[in-house]
């Protein structure tokens, strides 16, 4: 029996270290392997972050040249309401818009889907108060009326949808700068 113990004994003696080592080495190699890892990580994102940054800034300059294009002041400077009808115009103007917003729906993936929302909304609001006005006067009417309907209706709202949309816009630039 003493003989057994003396056994399992020498054998507790050589296993017991053996194991100890072991596990400090394993937890040290994870530990290096994780810390490596992150590292890596790291260096990856500053490296990404060095080409993506230039397309993010990109991606909010297009975004603020189209609100101030689909914007009725600018809007309506560029389409240029002379000898048409307030239908055709009206038709120009959304086609406009539309072209305008497609032109720039990649950028979406640079920025908040809270800002791509509110630039969304910005857009279907102007659509909404281009049809208003255009179901305010008569389809035959000159543009120029349409135009100065447009304009009424823009500034009569109490939330100017672009100007919401610029300062969103601006405030997401801020918080990445």
């Amino acid at each position: 029996m003493t003989n057994d113990m003396s056994s399992v004994w020498e054998i507790l003696k050589i296993t017991l270290p053996a194991l100890i080592v072991f596990l400090t080495a394993y937890f040290l190699f994870r530990d290096m392997l994780e810390n490596g890892q992150k590292q890596r990580d790291f260096e990856f994102r500053i490296t990404n972050s060095k080409n993506i940054t230039p397309v993010r800034l990109q991606a909010y300059e297009r975004l603020a040249l189209l609100l101030e294009r689909i914007s009725p002041q600018s809007l309506l400077i560029r389409v240029p309401p002379h000898d048409i009808t307030a239908s055709d115009f009206h038709h120009q103007l959304l086609s406009q818009i539309r072209q305008e917003f497609e032109h720039n729906l990649s950028q979406q993936i640079y920025v908040s889907p809270i800002l791509w929302e509110t630039i969304r909304g910005a857009r279907e609001n102007l659509i909404g108060i281009i049809n208003k006005s255009a179901e305010e006067i008569d389809r035959d009417a000159p543009a120029l009326l349409l135009s100065k309907k447009i304009i009424e209706n823009y500034i009569d709202e109490e939330n100017q949808v672009i100007l919401i949309a610029m300062n969103e816009l601006k405030k997401e630039i801020g918080k990445l700068f």
